[in-house]
C-alpha cells in the first residue's frame, strides 16, 4: 500500500514539479506584556508564524504557532532566550545507572545519546536554545567517529549541554568552554598536549582548527564577508608559523583532577580541563596578528590571552554570523544580511561583543528572514534531521512509552536514521557533514549560490531519508501498532476530512508546508487521494502525510 502511494504521487508530480535544486543575558524589561505589538513584530497569519518557527525551532506545532501570533516575534524570542536548558547529561547518567541495575555492567552506547537528542528536539520546551546548540555543533564540531571519544557517551552529552548552555552567552565564553572541554581536547588532540622536548613537538591540530573552523577562516574578510584583497589576491589570515607558535599555547591540558605535576593523572572526564604547568610551554610566543605573548605566563593566563586575541579578530563576526544564518535561514545570505548580523555581533547595542543571543535574534528578525515573499535565490535545503523532527511536531506526535523492562522514554531512532548521512555529533570529519561553501554543480553553482546540505544529498541518502520518513509516518500513528521506539502521529484531524481529498491536502499544506504548497503538488496529492478510492480514512490520512513529506516543498525551507 505505502509504496503504491509513493509511486502514484511521484508519477503524478514528476511531470509538473520544478527541480528541487532550484528551488549573556538579555535585557527585556522594556518589552513587558503591556507593550502593544507593532505590525513588523506580528505574524499576520498562521503561515507566517509557522515559517518563523521553521527557522527558529525543530518544527512548528499548532500550539506554538498560536503562541507566536499572540506574543509577536520579539516576545516569543524573549521567552525562549530566558528558558532554562533541557540538560542531556543528567538524563544519561540516570539511564546508565538504571541500565546497570537491570543488567550489571551493561554499557551505554552512542546510539542512546542520539536517541536523547531526538527526544529533546521533538519535545523540549527550550526549542530555540536546542536549535542553536544544533547549529553550534556544526561549527564547534566533535564526532563520535573519532576513536578518542567514541566511548565517551556521557562526556559527549556534557559537550552538547556545554553548547546549549552557551547558546545565548558570549562567543568568547563559548570559545573558552570549548577549548577547555576534555571532549574537544581529545577530538582535536590538545588533551595531554605536551611542550617540546627533544624531538617531540606540540600537537598543532587544535591551533590550526581553532582558527580555520572555529573563528576566522583562511582569508581576511570585510564585515559583509567579502574577501579583503591585496593586489587582487585574498590575504591569508595566518601562516604555518602562526600555527606552530599557537600550538605552544595549547600545551599542558589535563583532566580537571590531574595532579599539578602529572599530565597523565586524573579521571574526571567531563569537567573543564585543567593545565599542568610543568608541561606548558612558557617561552615567548608570536601568535595571530603578530601579537606577542610574554614568557613565563601561567598556563591559564597564556590560553586566556590567546583566546582574547582570536575573539577580537575582525573576521570572527562575519565568519560566525554567516554560518549561523546558513543553519537557521538561508544557504546564500546576501552580503548586506551578513553585515547587519555581524554588526550586532560586534556590538549588541550595549557595547558588548559576541552576544550570541543578540546575534540569533538579529538573524531571525532580519528583514531578509521575515520577508514572506522571498526571492528565488533565498532559502535552503532542509537538513535530514530537521525534516524528521518537523514531521513529528507538525502532527503533535505522541512520545513513545518505554517497555516494562526499560527505564528510558527516549525515541529509539538512531539505528533507523543512520543512512540519512546526518547523525547528531557523528559528522565524518571536523569539517562537519558539509562545508559552508559547497556549491551543487549545475544551476546552483552557475548562479554563484551556496548549498551546503546538497553535499550529503545523493541517490543513497534520498532513499534513506524517504524510508525514515516512511517509518515515522506510515508506520507510526495513533491507533496503529503500539510503538515503544518512536513517536506516533496524531492523524485524527486528517481522518475527519477523509471524504474531502482537497481538504485533507490543504490541512497537510498548512501543517507541514506553512501554506506554500504549489498548485502542481496540490493537484498531484489530491489526485493521489482520490485514486485511493475505497481505502480506509486512516490509510488516506497517512498517505497524505507520507507523500507530503517526500515533496520538494517539504524538503526545502523558504
Amino acid at each position: 500500500m505505502s509504496h503504491r502511494v509513493a509511486r502514484v504521487f511521484l508519477t503524478v508530480i514528476a511531470a509538473s514539479m520544478p527541480a528541487l535544486a532550484l528551488a549573556a543575558v538579555h535585557d527585556t524589561v522594556f518589552r513587558g506584556t503591556f507593550e502593544a505589538l507593532d505590525a513588523a513584530d506580528t505574524a499576520a497569519t498562521d503561515a507566517q508564524a509557522a515559517r518563523f518557527l521553521t527557522q527558529a525551532t525543530f518544527g512548528p506545532t499548532v500550539s506554538e504557532i498560536a503562541l507566536v501570533r499572540k506574543l509577536g516575534y520579539q516576545h516569543w524570542l524573549d521567552r525562549q532566550l530566558g528558558m532554562p536548558i533541557t540538560p542531556a547529561r543528567p538524563h544519561m547518567q540516570q539511564l546508565n545507572t538504571a541500565l546497570n541495575a537491570l543488567v550489571p555492567s551493561q554499557d551505554l552506547s552512542q546510539d542512546r545519546r542520539v536517541d536523547r537528542f531526538y527526544h529533546t528536539a521533538a519535545y523540549g520546551r527550550d526549542q530555540l536554545r536546542q536549535r542553536t546548540a544544533w547549529a553550534l555543533s556544526q561549527i564547534f564540531v566533535v564526532s563520535d567517529v573519532n576513536g578518542a571519544i567514541s566511548g565517551d557517551i556521557i562526556q559527549m552529552t556534557e559537550y552538547w549541554d556545554l553548547l546549549a548552555r552557551g547558546a545565548f552567552g558570549t562567543y568568547r565564553m563559548l570559545l573558552n568552554d570549548v577549548t577547555f572541554s576534555p571532549t574537544m581536547g581529545k577530538y582535536l588532540s590538545h588533551f595531554r598536549n605536551r611542550k617540546a622536548a627533544g624531538t617531540r613537538l606540540p600537537d598543532e591540530n587544535y591551533a590550526r582548527e581553532i582558527m580555520q573552523l572555529l573563528s576566522i577562516g583562511l582569508i581576511e574578510r570585510n564585515l559583509n564577508f567579502t574577501p579583503i584583497l591585496l593586489s587582487g589576491q585574498p590575504v591569508p589570515t595566518y601562516t604555518q608559523n602562526t600555527i606552530t607558535e599557537m600550538a605552544k599555547v595549547f600545551t599542558g591540558f589535563a583532566y580537571s583532577d590531574a595532579t599539578p605535576t602529572n599530565i597523565f593523572s586524573g579521571t574526571n572526564t567531563y569537567n573543564p580541563m585543567s593545565c599542568v604547568q610543568n608541561e606548558h610551554d612558557i617561552g615567548v610566543k608570536t601568535v595571530l596578528g603578530g601579537v606577542v605573548l610574554p614568557a613565563n605566563a601561567p598556563c591559564g593566563i597564556d590560553v586566556g590571552a590567546m583566546l582574547n586575541v582570536i575573539s577580537v579578530h575582525q573576521n570572527v563576526a562575519p565568519f560566525i554570523s554567516r554560518q549561523l544564518i546558513q543553519r537557521f535561514v538561508t544557504s546564500s545570505p546576501s552580503s548586506a544580511y551578513i553585515q547587519r548580523v555581524a554588526t550586532v555581533f560586534n556590538n549588541n547595542g550595549r557595547g558588548e561583543r559576541g552576544d550570541l543571543g543578540a546575534v540569533i535574534r538579529a538573524i531571525l528578525l532580519d528583514v531578509d528572514a521575515r520577508n514572506n515573499a522571498p526571492p528565488a535565490n533565498f532559502g535552503k535545503l532542509r537538513e535530514p534531521v530537521l525534516r524528521l523532527t518537523a514531521l513529528w511536531r507538525a502532527w503533535d506526535a505522541v512520545a513513545p512509552l518505554p517497555p516494562a523492562n526499560q527505564p528510558s522514554m527516549d525515541i529509539r531512532i538512531s539505528s533507523q536514521a543512520r543512512g540519512m548521512s546526518q547523525t547528531p555529533m557523528r559528522a565524518p570529519t571536523v569539517f562537519n557533514y558539509y562545508v559552508p561553501d559547497f556549491q551543487q554543480p549545475g544551476p546552483i553553482a552557475a548562479a554563484g549560490l551556496f548549498s551546503p546540505e546538497f553535499q550529503i544529498t545523493n541517490e543513497s541518502t534520498v532513499w534513506a531519508v524517504g524510508n525514515t520518513l516512511y517509518n515515522h509516518s506510515w508506520n507510526a500513528y495513533v491507533g496503529g501498532t503500539v510503538r515503544t521506539d518512536r513517536p506516533v502521529l496524531e492523524l485524527a484531524p486528517l481522518v475527519a476530512l477523509a471524504s474531502n481529498p482537497a481538504a485533507m491536502v490543504e490541512l497537510a499544506n498548512q501543517r507541514m508546508l506553512y501554506g506554500t504548497m504549489t498548485t502542481a503538488t496540490r493537484n498531484a496529492l489530491t489526485t493521489m487521494v482520490t485514486a485511493l478510492g475505497t481505502a480506509s480514512a486512516v490509510d488516506k490520512a497517512r498517505s497524505v502525510v507520507y507523500a507530503t513529506s517526500l515533496s520538494p516543498e517539504f524538503a526545502t525551507q523558504r
